[in-house]
């Protein structure tokens, strides 16, 4: 717009709508002419500032005047606007000025020019994907075991072979076995072992013996079992009690509340419904109060500093199981065998990977139903070989008469639920 006419347009108080805008601007540009005759004549203002939208009634007389004063408006505009269809009156703070509408247009201009080009490269990227999708599936299926011997050879594990049964590609279709992360999952957990290693802690604790533990064990697999807990929530709970003894000097006095503290945390992390404190006061007696439950849950959770996703030696149990699909009877053995060793001191210190597969092989060995296979040297990453003095050392603990202060693992695996695997003989002449 030329700068006489933008000027007289203030002076007037009259702004101009966008379609004159647009005019001004095509006629700038040389796509029009002016038409002084197309042009109406221009309203007074009124003096006090009026709403938007509200046209001002002036008399007819004032109208004439008005339009006479703002001929040499039309007479200047004469070669830059082609026309003008209507003009309200409206208030200068509603409608901007016009230099600011043009840059608007023109900034519109440039918004569509780049949504133009990224619909273009929309549908460039649509056309990729779209022949990418055309590859043949046996293709992607050997890309991706190409990707995953790659990452196996980097993290030191050997592919599955032909002969090996690939127990996660059976569970392809089966969300709840997260196939396609099975492997990587317990590879962490079995990295994961060094940083909750056991050391041996009954130096430090003055009135703690190895027989003050056992009996705790036991006691604790009790509880587990008139609550109906979680094999899980149990072993958990053991692993808790064995980090803390080993940070922690604690009175005779104490055990029992460290076992039931150690219960309760386990059961509220793996328990869908777990026990209310109250049934853990009333299975210790009414001996201690619920401060001193309290205390002992936040004192275990600062000694292992909240960390609970802690690898178990019954997870790796049943993964091997699943591995060469072994029969429930003889996972059942292998959970006995697990299941006692958790009454012995000496185990503390062994890895629960390492624990888990021996114990698995000694069932196999006991039932003769299997052996320590290349699939379960591919998903353990143990050999028979390095099995064969814990294996020993197992079958020495079933050999060993029970004590009868320790029965409760004996007597439980002797019900005909667990295929009363607790009457199987031990292995007089063990050969690997």
């Amino acid at each position: 717009m030329p700068v006489n006419l933008r000027r007289k347009v203030i002076r007037a108080g009259i702004p101009v709508l966008k379609q004159a805008y647009h005019n001004v601007k095509n006629v700038a540009k040389g796509k029009g002419k002016s038409n002084p005759a197309l042009l109406k004549p221009l309203k007074k203002p009124q003096v006090q500032q009026v709403k938007s939208k509200n046209v001002v009634k002036e008399e007819p007389k004032r109208v004439e005047e008005q339009s006479t004063e703002m001929k040499p408006t039309v007479s200047t505009t004469k070669e830059n606007i082609e026309q003008i269809d209507d003009i309200i009156m409206l208030s200068p703070a509603d409608v901007p000025l016009p230099d600011s509408s043009l840059e608007d247009a023109s900034m519109e201009d440039e918004t569509e020019v780049m949504n133009q080009k990224n619909l273009e490269k929309d549908k460039e990227t649509e056309k990729e994907m779209s022949s990418s999708e055309k590859l043949d599936v046996k293709e992607k299926e050997a890309l991706i075991q190409s990707v995953d011997s790659l990452k196996m050879e980097e993290d030191g594990v050997e592919p599955i072979e032909e002969d090996m049964i690939d127990i996660d590609e059976e569970n392809k279709d089966d969300p709840n076995q997260s196939p396609q992360y099975a492997f990587e999952i317990f590879q962490y957990l079995k990295f994961r072992e060094a940083e909750f290693k056991v050391k041996p802690y009954f130096q430090q604790q003055k009135e703690l013996t190895p027989h003050m533990r056992s009996i705790l064990m036991d006691w604790m697999v009790e509880v587990q079992e008139n609550f109906e807990l979680n094999h899980e929530t149990l072993y958990l709970a053991v692993k808790l009690v064995d980090l803390y003894l080993m940070e922690v000097q604690i009175n005779k006095d104490t055990l029992q509340l460290l076992g039931a503290s150690a219960m309760f945390i386990s059961a509220k992390f793996d328990e869908r419904c777990p026990p209310a404190l109250e049934d853990f006061i009333f299975i210790c007696d009414d001996a201690y109060d619920r401060g001193q439950f309290i205390k002992m849950e936040k004192d275990i959770l600062k000694c292992i500093d909240y960390d609970l996703g802690m690898p178990l030696s019954y997870r790796f149990l049943r993964r091997y199981a699943k591995c060469v699909h072994a029969s429930m009877e003889t996972l059942t053995l292998g959970r006995f065998i697990l299941e006692l060793s958790l009454m012995e001191p000496e185990f503390i210190v062994t890895s629960e990977s390492k624990l888990a597969a021996a114990a698995l092989l000694l069932a196999f060995m006991m039932k003769s139903s299997g052996k320590w296979d290349a699939t379960l040297e591919h998903f353990s990453g143990y050999k028979s070989s390095e099995l064969a003095q814990l294996v020993q050392r197992l079958n020495a603990m079933l050999v060993k008469p029970a004590h009868k202060q320790l029965t409760t693992v004996r007597t439980k695996y002797s019900h005909k639920v667990f295929y009363e695997v607790a009457n199987i003989p031990p292995l007089e002449v063990l050969t690997l």
